[in-house]
């Protein structure tokens, strides 16, 4: 099988971090102001400088997405920060997949108890919640990922007796 699908999914903006952001670079702008002055001496200009790049690599996680690519009997999980940068985060080997089902279906209850490693991939968008799936890999981890129909599809040819839609 030589399949390739891709789907980006955005996450959820954190209301937290964007007024964050934003108060970092009022902040920055008012230092900068007392430096220009001369009031305090060189300070103000160090702490504009510190703030603003707080507010700028605050800025780049406001808005995020992560990437899914299916190649094969992979899929690798990527997440792209203010859609430029972009960070590799795992592989998953679909021949070590134990199960895939929704969030809320009965067929995790086996797994529900284990002591496994959780990742959350998803939109975090309570909007989305049933679209949500738990992908239990390897035995160690459990990810929550947001796969639309084409993808699911395509994991599910990979794995048709571990990928449930119910």
């Amino acid at each position: 099988m030589n399949e390739h699908v891709e789907q980006l999914v955005p996450v959820k903006s954190n209301t937290g971090l964007n007024l964050l952001k934003i108060l970092l670079w009022v902040i920055t702008v008012l230092f900068a102001l007392l430096g220009l002055v001369g009031i305090f001496g060189f300070l103000p200009i160090i702490l504009a400088i510190a703030t603003g790049a707080g507010a700028y690599y605050a800025g780049l996680r406001v808005d995020t997405e992560y990437e899914y690519t299916l190649t094969d009997k992979e899929i690798d999980i990527d997440v792209i920060y203010s859609k430029q940068k972009r960070k590799h985060i795992t592989t998953i080997d679909l021949t070590k997949l134990e199960i895939m089902a929704k969030a809320d279906s009965h067929r995790l209850d086996g797994i529900n108890g284990r002591q496994l490693k959780t990742e959350d991939y998803s939109s975090k968008d309570e909007a989305n919640k049933g679209k949500v799936f738990v992908l239990v890999y390897d035995g160690t981890r459990k990810l929550y990922i947001e796969p639309d129909e084409r993808l699911f599809k395509a994991i599910h040819n990979c794995a048709p007796h571990k990928v449930f839609n119910d």
